[in-house]
């Protein structure tokens, strides 16, 4: 399991999956350089609801989709409340929340999409994003999981959905998780980790005990629902980028105290 790290000559970068880059897919976890923002938006902030200049958001956006090769009317996004919505984006759902926050898929967390050359975009400061790949399909999705998400068990929900829609054998899916909060800085309240212990005897391990305070491993947490949801071990990449620690190329909600840009996940579909 590994990840590449991507820089370009207009200064946009990313982390991407070696697994799924080698299957040809557009997909990645763009993190603070290349764009235009300021102040605690430096400078690739592509999220319009973290108070940023929405200027300078939409150029940010422009540059992306100038970056990967696509339309920004077809840019896809949600608005994110860490539930366990999920939304295939067909004809209709192209372009949701591409200029405004307002018309962005409203109480959704996970996009999933057999449409090429359509960018699903989640924006996150600490949590997983998880992107996955049915190259035999050709089906793509990208899911925000937080604590809550993860409860809910959305990344599995997920794999199910796209074996509705699409055909997918979890057995052929290829999955990323992304860079997000390392379990060394992510300190949860007791209730929060009764909700992981609860989830059964596998995630416990996902709560770490301290003399005096408690965390969760939410990539491990990630890692045992893709793997009950069918998905081969050799399928799966894991992220080693904690964005806390790595606050100079990523943003972390948790390291600038809830005021902050967000990274970008995203996922694309090339040709069918």
């Amino acid at each position: 399991m590994s990840t590449n790290w991507i820089e370009h000559e207009n200064g946009i970068c990313w982390e991407e999956s070696s697994l799924l880059q080698r299957l040809g897919l557009c997909h990645g976890v763009a993190g603070r350089s290349g764009g235009v923002s300021t102040g605690i938006f430096t400078s690739m902030n592509m999220a319009l609801h973290v108070d940023d200049d929405v200027q300078s958001v939409l150029e940010n956006r422009r540059r992306f989709c100038e970056t990967i090769g696509c339309s920004l009317q077809n840019f896809t996004t949600a608005r994110q409340t860490h539930e366990d919505h999920i939304v295939a984006v067909g004809p209709a759902e192209i372009g949701s929340g591409a200029g405004s926050l307002a018309d962005a898929l409203d109480h959704t967390d996970a996009l999933m999409t057999n449409q090429p050359y359509i960018p699903l975009i989640i924006f996150v400061a600490d949590c997983v994003p998880i992107i996955l790949y049915d190259a035999e399909h050709q089906a793509c999705a990208v899911v925000h999981d937080g604590w809550r998400g993860t409860v809910q068990r959305l990344v599995a929900k997920t794999v199910f959905a796209m074996r509705l829609a699409y055909g997918t054998d979890p057995a052929n899916l290829w999955a990323y998780i992304g860079p997000a909060i390392s379990a060394d800085h992510y300190d949860v309240s007791e209730d929060t980790a009764d909700q992981f212990r609860a989830m059964g005897q596998a995630y416990r391990t996902c709560v770490i005990e301290r003399l005096h305070t408690r965390s969760i491993d939410l990539w491990q947490a990630n890692h045992l629902l893709l793997q009950e949801a069918g998905l081969q071990e050799d399928h799966i990449d894991i992220s080693s980028s904690c964005v806390y620690s790595n606050h100079e190329r990523f943003f972390s909600s948790r390291y600038d105290q809830g005021h902050t840009g967000r990274n970008t996940a995203f996922v694309m579909i090339r040709q069918k």
